[in-house]
């Protein structure tokens, strides 16, 4: 295993066969760090769990399962208070 030490924002390079993959140090903390990859479409990226889960041959045909909408989770109120037209008072 090769181990490195990267500060936020530096960027590591993985040179494949199927083209360069960037991870990128977004932030770190003492228990957590959150990193960014940039990869050809045809590498798949999978956390530990969900690839041991789910087995890594199921989705290797199905590349739009890996990435699941973002909902919107904004509280109506919040909602309310800022949309156009709307002065916050009631």
């Amino acid at each position: 295993m090769l181990v490195l030490t990267r500060r936020p924002n530096q960027v590591i390079h993985i040179h494949t066969s199927d083209g360069l993959i960037k991870v990128h140090l977004n932030d770190c903390n003492t228990y957590q760090a959150k990193l960014g990859f940039v990869a050809p479409a045809s590498v798949k990226i999978l956390r530990e769990e969900l690839d041991e889960l789910h087995g890594s041959a199921q989705y290797a045909s199905k590349p739009e399962d890996l990435v699941q909408p973002q909902r919107n989770t904004t509280p109506s109120l919040l909602r309310a208070l800022f949309t156009r037209g709307s002065t916050g008072r009631q």
